[in-house]
C-alpha cells in the first residue's frame, strides 16, 4: 500500500471528490497540530464580509460527512451568513482563534457574522451541531445586534441530539442566545472555553441524561465592549436587567468548573425542565456584579454540591426558591449581597469552611447546618424565621460582640457551639486541563485503509516518522484491521478524524483488533500520543468472553491519550506495569469488562480527566458495519441490567490507582463496575498525594474502595450511586488503609446497602447528602469523623463493632439511631419522619 507523505501547508488546494489531508499552520496558537480535509475557501467561500457563505460552508462540510468525518478548517477572515448551518456526525468546523484575555480583550482570527432570523427568537439555530460533531476556534458576530434594545434571534450553536456535540474555544461576541442542549432528549456535551457577551441567555441545557460537562466558561459585557469591532457599545445596561448567563434544567450528573461570570441579571439559575430536574457538581464558579448570582427553583432530590465558588449578588448572593426541597452544599464557598443567601424551601442548606463578606443569611424553611465559617461584616446577621425545622451553627467566627444570630423560631430549633471543628480544607488543584502535545517536528504521514491487516503499514510509517525526529501518523475515516502489535516511538503522535470527544455510533478511524497473545495490543514510548481514534474487538462476546490483554499499555514519561474511544475492550489502559510521569489521560471512552484505567508503577504528577464509561458504547455501535455485528444489548431493563452490564457489576475495575504520587483524578464517571474508582496496593505501595475532583460512579457496586494506602487520598464533589446488585457499598476502607480518606461534597444514592464500611485508617466526611445509606455506617476498626451529613431516610445510621466515631452537624429523616460503642453526636436536627 502506498502511503502518502504530506508535509506542512498554509493553504488547502481545490476542493475534490477525496480530501487532501493537510496540516494548516495557524495564525494564533493552538495546544494541538491542526489537520484538514477540506478549507472552506476551495467550496468558494470568501472571508471578506461581504458574500453569502451559507452554501460554500453547508457543501464543504457534507463533503466531509461523505469522507469518513474530519474537520473541515475555517481561515482568518470575516465570513457572512444569511442561513444557517448543520455540522453533520463526527465532522467538526474549526477555524483560526485568538483567546481573548482581560489585558487583550479584541477579536482575533476567524469571525463568524450571522444575520438571518432577526425578530425570530424560535427560529432555525444559527448552527446545530449533530453527534459526535464538534465547533472550535471560532468568533461568532452579530453585526445588526444593539445593544440599547437587543433584537431577538434564534440561538446561535445547539446541539442537534444523540451522544457527544463539543463546542470549543469561542467567542461569542453578542448573541441572543447562546449555546442550547436540548429539549430533546441528548448526552454528553462539553462546552469549554467559551467567552462572549450573551445577552438573554448565554447557555441552556436541559434533558442531558448522561454527563455533560462546562469546563471554562467567560460570559461579561466587557468581551463585546473591547471586542475593537464595529459599534461596540461602551456598556450593556440591558444584560443586567434581563441576562440570564446559564440556565441548567434536567441534567444528570453535570460537571461545571472554572466558570466566570459578570454582570447580568442573574448569574446560574437552576430549574426544572421537561423531563425533571438536575443534580450537579460545581467547582470555582465566581459570580460578581448580579442581581441574584445563583439562584435555585428545584433540583433532583439528590442535590447540588458547590467547591471553592464565589456569590456576589446585588441583591442575593445564593436565592433558595419555594420549590427547593433537596439538599445543596457549599465548601469553602463565599458570600455577599443584600441577602447573602436566602432559603424560602424546605430543603437543606450545608456549609463548610465558608465566608460570608456582606449581607444577612436568612433562613425561613428547613434544616440547616453551617459548621467552621466566617460572618466578616459587623451588620451581617443570621436570621432563622418560625417556620425552620432546626439549625446547627459550630465552629463558626463572627466579626464582633455584636448579636450575629436572629432567631425567631423556638429556642430548641438552634444549637449553637463556638468551639473550633477540625475540619481538612481543600487541597490545592492544577490549573489548566488542556495539556498540549505538538510533536517537535511538524510532519504528517497519512496512512488508508487497505481492507485486509493494517498492522505493518502502520508500524512502518510510525518507524519512519520515529526516524526523522518525530511527526505525526494520520489514519482518515474508515476500518482497519490490527492483528499485531503497534510501538508508538517518542515524539510520535497516532490520529484519527476526530479533533473532539467521540462516541463508538460516530465511527471514524476505527482499529479494529483481533489479539493472537497476551502482550498489549499498542505500547507507548516516552513523549508519543495517541488521539481522535476508535477501538473494536469484532471477535469478543458477552456470551464467550475472551480474556484480552491490554488495548493500550504506557512505557515512559510525558504520554498523552486524548479522546480516544473503546466499544468492548476487556482491559482498556495501563499506566501501572511501568512508570509513567506526568501522563495525560483527556476523555478516554468506552465499555471495558474487566479494567478500564490503571494507573501506577511509580508514576508522578500524572493525570486522568474525563473518563467516561458506560455499556452503550458497545451496544449503539453502528449498526450496519459487520465488524460491529457482536454488539452486546446492553442497556438496562427492568432494573436488573443486560448481561453485559451484569458482567461489569460483577468484574470491572473502573480506575485503578496504584503506587502513584501527585495522582490527579478530574470528573471521571463509570456506569456499570465492581469498583468505580479502587485504591490498591503495588509493591508494598500505594497512592501518596492524590487527589480525586468530581468523581462519578454510577450503577456499581463498590463506589470506591481504599483498599490499601499510606498516604493522604482526597476526593472532592463525588456521586457515587449503587444499583442492582448484590452487598453494595457506596464508601470502603479496607484492613490495609492505614492513612486517611478525606471526601468532601458528596452524594450518595440509588440501592446502597451501606453507606460506608471501614476496617482500618480514618474515613472524614465533609458535607454530605445521603439520599438513601441502607444500614448507614458500619464501623469494623478505624475512624470516622463526619461533619454536615444529612440522611434523607430513616434508620440504621451508625453502627460500630470497633474503632472511635465522632458526628457534628447531623440531620436526619426521624430519629437518629445508632448501636455500638459510638460517642454521642455533637448536633442532630430530626426531621419528621415524611408520610407514605
Amino acid at each position: 500500500m502506498a502511503i502518502a507523505l504530506l508535509s506542512l501547508s498554509t493553504t488547502l488546494h481545490a476542493a475534490s471528490s477525496e480530501p487532501e489531508w493537510q496540516i494548516i499552520k495557524t495564525k494564533y496558537p493552538t495546544k494541538d497540530v491542526v489537520i484538514a480535509g477540506y478549507n472552506v475557501e476551495d467550496f468558494g467561500a470568501k472571508g471578506d464580509g461581504n458574500e453569502d457563505c451559507t452554501k460554500a460552508f453547508q457543501n464543504a462540510l457534507n463533503a466531509m460527512k461523505e469522507a469518513g468525518g474530519g474537520t473541515v478548517f475555517v481561515p482568518e477572515g470575516k465570513y457572512t451568513f444569511k442561513g444557517s448551518l448543520e455540522i453533520p456526525p463526527s465532522v467538526t468546523l474549526r477555524g483560526d482563534w485568538k483567546e481573548p484575555t482581560k489585558e487583550e480583550p479584541g477579536v482575533r482570527g476567524t469571525l463568524l457574522m450571522p444575520l438571518g432570523g432577526k425578530g425570530d427568537p424560535d427560529g432555525t439555530p444559527f448552527i446545530s451541531v449533530d453527534y459526535c460533531g464538534g465547533i472550535m476556534d471560532l468568533n461568532i458576530w452579530y453585526p445588526a445586534q444593539s445593544p440599547l434594545k437587543p433584537d431577538p434571534y434564534p440561538w446561535t450553536l445547539v446541539q442537534k441530539g444523540g451522544n457527544n456535540a463539543t463546542f470549543e474555544n469561542l467567542t461569542l461576541v453578542n448573541p441572543y442566545q447562546g449555546i442550547r442542549i436540548g429539549p430533546g432528549a441528548n448526552e454528553l456535551h462539553l462546552i469549554r472555553n467559551v467567552y462572549g457577551t450573551p445577552l438573554k441567555t448565554g447557555i441552556q441545557y436541559d434533558s442531558t441524561t448522561d454527563i455533560g460537562r462546562l469546563e471554562k466558561i467567560n460570559f461579561s459585557p466587557r468581551w463585546w465592549c473591547q471586542s475593537k469591532l464595529p459599534k461596540a457599545p461602551r456598556k450593556i445596561d440591558w444584560i443586567k436587567k434581563n441576562g440570564t448567563a446559564i440556565h441548567m434544567l434536567r441534567s444528570d450528573w453535570e460537571y461545571v468548573a472554572h466558570v466566570e461570570i459578570d454582570g447580568y441579571s442573574r448569574g446560574y439559575f437552576i430549574s426544572e425542565g421537561v423531563r425533571g430536574a438536575a443534580n450537579a457538581q460545581v467547582y470555582n464558579l465566581s459570580i460578581r456584579n448580579c442581581g441574584t448570582a445563583l439562584e435555585v427553583e428545584k433540583t433532583n432530590p439528590f442535590g447540588m454540591v458547590f467547591t471553592e465558588c464565589s456569590f456576589d449578588g446585588i441583591d442575593h448572593g445564593v436565592l433558595l426558591d419555594e420549590k427547593f426541597k433537596s439538599a445543596v452544599m457549599f465548601s469553602s464557598c463565599i458570600f455577599s449581597g443584600i441577602d447573602a443567601i436566602l432559603c424560602n424551601g424546605d430543603g437543606s442548606v450545608l456549609l463548610d469552611q465558608c465566608r460570608i463578606l456582606r449581607g444577612n443569611i436568612q433562613l425561613k424553611n428547613g434544616a440547616h447546618s453551617i459548621l467552621g465559617s466566617a460572618l466578616e461584616n459587623r451588620s451581617s446577621q443570621i436570621q432563622i424565621e418560625k417556620q425552620v425545622i432546626g439549625v446547627i451553627l459550630a465552629g463558626n467566627t463572627y466579626p464582633s460582640s455584636l448579636p450575629a444570630i436572629r432567631n425567631n423560631a423556638k429556642d430548641s430549633v438552634l444549637q449553637n457551639s463556638d468551639e473550633k471543628l477540625p475540619l481538612n480544607p481543600i487541597p490545592d488543584y492544577p490549573v489548566d486541563f488542556v495539556q498540549p502535545f505538538v510533536p517537535p517536528r511538524v510532519d504528517m504521514v497519512v496512512v488508508p485503509t487497505s481492507g485486509s491487516d493494517d498492522t505493518q503499514t502502520i508500524q512502518t510509517a510510525i518507524n519512519e516518522q520515529a526516524r526523522k525526529g518525530g511527526g505525526i501518523v494520520f489514519l482518515p475515516g474508515g476500518d482497519y484491521r490490527i492483528k499485531g502489535h503497534l510501538n508508538i516511538a517518542g515524539c510520535v503522535e497516532l490520529r484519527g478524524i476526530h479533533d473532539v470527544p467521540h462516541h463508538t455510533m460516530g465511527a471514524g478511524s476505527v482499529l479494529h483488533i483481533y489479539p493472537k497473545d497476551d502482550v498489549p495490543t499498542i505500547t507507548m514510548e516516552s513523549a508519543s500520543c495517541m488521539r481522535g481514534l476508535s477501538f473494536n474487538y469484532p471477535e469478543q462476546s458477552i456470551d464467550d468472553v475472551k480474556e484480552y490483554p491490554f488495548l493500550i499499555q504506557g512505557r515512559g514519561s510525558d504520554i498523552c491519550i486524548i479522546n480516544v474511544n473503546a466499544s468492548n475492550p476487556f482491559k482498556f489502559i495501563d499506566f501501572m506495569t511501568h512508570r509513567c510521569d506526568n501522563h495525560f489521560i483527556d476523555y478516554p471512552s468506552g465499555a471495558p469488562f474487566m479494567i478500564g484505567v490503571a494507573v501506577g508503577g511509580g508514576s508522578r504528577n500524572g493525570v486522568v480527566q474525563n473518563m467516561q464509561f458506560n455499556p452503550h458504547y458497545w451496544s449503539r455501535a453502528p449498526n450496519r458495519n459487520p465488524l460491529y455485528a457482536n454488539k452486546t444489548e446492553a442497556g438496562v431493563k427492568s432494573g436488573t441490567g443486560g448481561l453485559f452490564w451484569t458482567y461489569q457489576k460483577e468484574n470491572m475495575d473502573a480506575l485503578v490507582v496504584g503506587d502513584t504520587v501527585n495522582q490527579f483524578l478530574y470528573q471521571n464517571f463509570v456506569f456499570g463496575s465492581l469498583y468505580g474508582i479502587h485504591f490498591v496496593e503495588q509493591g508494598g505501595k500505594g497512592a501518596i498525594n492524590c487527589i480525586s475532583h468530581g468523581h462519578g460512579t454510577d450503577g456499581s457496586k463498590i463506589g470506591c474502595y481504599f483498599e490499601y494506602g499510606h498516604g493522604e487520598i482526597y476526593m472532592i464533589n463525588s456521586e457515587l450511586v449503587a444499583m442492582s446488585s448484590q452487598n453494595k457499598t457506596a464508601i470502603k476502607l479496607g484492613a490495609g488503609f492505614n492513612s486517611e480518606a478525606t471526601l468532601i461534597n458528596s452524594m450518595v444514592w440509588g440501592r446502597t446497602d451501606l453507606l460506608a464500611e471501614i476496617e482500618n485508617g480514618t474515613l472524614t466526611l465533609q458535607n454530605m447528602r445521603a439520599y438513601r445509606h441502607g444500614k448507614g455506617i458500619l464501623l469494623k476498626g478505624g475512624n470516622v469523623y463526619a461533619a454536615n451529613l444529612t440522611f434523607n431516610k430513616q434508620g440504621n445510621h451508625v453502627h460500630t463493632l470497633d474503632g472511635k466515631a465522632e458526628l457534628t452537624g447531623v440531620i436526619t429523616v426521624g430519629p437518629f439511631e445508632t448501636s455500638g460503642a459510638l460517642l454521642e453526636p455533637n448536633h442532630v436536627i430530626e426531621r419528621p419522619a415524611r408520610r407514605k
